[in-house]
């Protein structure tokens, strides 16, 4: 019988068609099945809900409703197909750019990576991986942001800076050699998060307003408002002197 690493296990078609979508998108075998057909039996980690969950071991489960985030969904998945359960370094890397990378790293294996189109996003993702790893680990996690922008590392830094709580640690990684080898800021973002860096200064917050930073963040607002916004020499340099933030500019033209 042919093992699969996912069984989709579960009555409820919005469950289903949901967990389907992700597999699809993340790229991973599976199977649906009935919560008691012994096809379920074949895979690795079973997807079901919590009403279905007490007909399946608990070790191998991933619990889902009609409205569980996706990237919930996926870094709990991961874990349990890895089989990762007590890691002894979790970090999470950015790799700043016109576009962010991030990604999730245990002990050097790759879990999850996605990207963000603004600081105030990639920082919003950082604190919800953080949030999801403190429900399995009382681990430190380690951010670690490669410092190959300095104005989208800055920018990212100022992001959660005012939001940051206990349990994490912030790295400055040097990225030198990761876009050329990881090809993308996914896999840039996975080799930042798995090399030591240097604890950040109060320099690394501090941008001054040179005329390449204004036409990038000009490029940066055009773009992610599909050309519906343009940004002022005036915003950008508000923007650089930590005067005005880009999410204040954005407001509700960006996702």
């Amino acid at each position: 019988m042919q093992r699969y690493e996912v069984a989709i296990a579960t009555r409820n078609p919005k469950v289903r068609y949901l967990a389907v979508k992700l597999m699809k998108r993340l790229g991973i075998g599976f199977i649906i099945c009935a919560p008691d057909d012994e096809k379920c039996d074949t895979s690795q980690v079973v997807i079901t809900t919590d009403s279905e969950a007490t007909q399946f071991h608990a070790g191998r489960l991933v619990v889902v409703d009609e409205t569980s985030n996706d990237d919930t969904t996926a870094i709990e998945l991961m874990l349990a197909i890895l089989d990762i359960r007590n890691p002894s370094v979790i970090a999470i890397g950015i790799d700043p750019g016109m576009k962010f990378g991030l990604a999730l790293v245990a002990d050097a294996v790759a879990i999850y990576a996605i990207t963000a189109s603004t600081p105030r996003i990639a920082a919003n993702y950082t604190f919800h991986w953080l949030s999801v790893i403190r429900k399995h680990f009382g681990n430190p996690v380690l951010v670690r942001v490669g410092t190959g922008s300095r104005l989208y590392s800055a920018l990212y830094l100022r992001e959660i800076k005012d939001r940051a709580t206990n349990g994490f640690h912030v790295e400055m990684v040097d990225e030198r050699h990761t876009t050329k080898m990881g090809k993308s800021d996914k896999s840039s973002a996975t080799l930042i998060a798995s090399r030591k860096g240097r604890s950040v200064s109060d320099e690394d917050f501090v941008l001054d307003t040179k005329a390449g930073y204004v036409r990038s963040l000009k490029r940066l607002v055009a773009k992610v408002t599909e050309g519906r916004l343009i940004l002022t020499s005036a915003q950008a340099k508000a923007v650089l002197m930590n005067e005005l933030s880009l999410d204040e500019i954005l407001g509700n033209t960006h996702q």
